[in-house]
């Protein structure tokens, strides 16, 4: 989804992890966004703060 959500007709694998880790370095907490092998990524999120979030 990302591939395509991207310019350059989805062929650019390159764009995406380009992205990915411009992202990562934007939200200053590079391990929230995790690499998932063979499937893509994810976000990390700690248990403890979805009740803190669930209001929002």
């Amino acid at each position: 989804e990302l591939l395509r959500a991207l310019p350059g007709a989805g062929r650019d694998e390159h764009a995406v992890e380009t992205a990915m880790a411009r992202l990562r370095t934007a939200l200053g907490t590079p391990k929230l966004i995790q690499t998932v092998v063979k499937r893509g990524y994810r976000l990390a999120l700690d248990p403890g703060t979805e009740s803190k979030y669930a209001d929002g």
